[in-house]
Formats: C-alpha cells, sequence, structure tokens
C-alpha cells in the first residue's frame, strides 16, 4: 500500500476539515488506515465550530476530536494522502510540502470546485457542507481505494523530516 494515512486540512480546523475527517471515518470501510485533520494557520487550539459538531450529531455522527489541531511538519510523511477543502489550501500546501501527495476533496470527487465555507451561517448552511462533504466523501472514495493500493515507489530522497512523536497520535487521530 502506498498509503498509510490520511490528512484533512483546511484553514484552521475548527470546521470543513473536521467534518470530512469524521465523515471520511463513518463512511470509509476497508484497511486500517490513520485518519486525522489539521489546519494550515491555528494560532492557538479553539473548539470545533458547534453549528458544525450538531450537524455530525445530527447526521449520528461522533467526533474522534473537537479541537483543533495545526498542521505539523511530523504530521506528513511519504505514505500520507493529503486531501484539502479548497484549492488555495492545497496550494499553500504544496509550497510548504512540495513533494507530498496533496488533492482537493473536490478533484477526488471529479469535481472542479472547492468546498463552501459556512463559516458565519444559518445551522441551514452547516447542513449544506455537511451534504456536500458527505457526497463528495462517498464519490471520492473509489479514487481513494486506488490511491491507497497503488505500488509505485516514492523516490527517498525527497522525503521530508518525519518528527512523528507518541503524542501527535493520542488525542488527534482515529485508526480504522
Amino acid at each position: 500500500m502506498r498509503f498509510d494515512r490520511i490528512v484533512f486540512v483546511c484553514g484552521d480546523n475548527t470546521c470543513l476539515s473536521m467534518i470530512a475527517e469524521n465523515v471520511f471515518i463513518e463512511r470509509y470501510e476497508g484497511a486500517q488506515l490513520y485518519v486525522a485533520s489539521r489546519g494550515m494557520v491555528v494560532l492557538f487550539e479553539a473548539p470545533c465550530n458547534p453549528k458544525a459538531e450538531a450537524v455530525l450529531q445530527k447526521h449520528g455522527i461522533e467526533m474522534v476530536r473537537t479541537t483543533s489541531m495545526e498542521l505539523r511538519n511530523g504530521d506528513i510523511t511519504d505514505r500520507t494522502l493529503v486531501i484539502t477543502m479548497k484549492e488555495s489550501d492545497r496550494k499553500r500546501f504544496e509550497s510548504r510540502f512540495p513533494h507530498a501527495a496533496v488533492y482537493t476533496l473536490g478533484a477526488l470527487a471529479g469535481e472542479n470546485r472547492d468546498v463552501k465555507d459556512p463559516y458565519g451561517g444559518t445551522p441551514e448552511d452547516y447542513e449544506e457542507c455537511y451534504e456536500d462533504i458527505d457526497r463528495m466523501i462517498r464519490e471520492a472514495i473509489p479514487f481513494i481505494r486506488r490511491l491507497l493500493a497503488a505500488k509505485d515507489k516514492i523516490d527517498s530522497s525527497q522525503l521530508f523530516e518525519q518528527e512523528i512523536m507518541e503524542e501527535d497520535t493520542k488525542n488527534d487521530s482515529f485508526r480504522m
């Protein structure tokens, strides 16, 4: 298996990537996989947006983690598939980790668009966002399965710092 980790990334890890992480864990069936979500810029640990948490609960999805976490070098290895919610986040991520495997959720779902951020919106806006992410993840899972099963090698000279510490995996992710 080429990838054994998936990290969902958005700007601040309080809504979009947290919804995607939890929906993916709920929908994906397959090999054991490390799944997490991170924010590109997290100045301090913040709780998940209450409207995002409420919409997940409404759909019977229990959150694996309820506070934001910033993306760290140790979160990304040569076996990590990164999925961003927006093209702008994909570009920012690629500038920081130029050799990483990174896609937008829209691209994996066969769509050329970003996930719309409901920040500041109504509960209905968050419901619409949840439905959009849920549908995109369902559509992306076959492509993700192909990526997970790929046998191609990655040039080890292109690997980046791997400072994975025991504490990184304690309270911030879920192993399937």
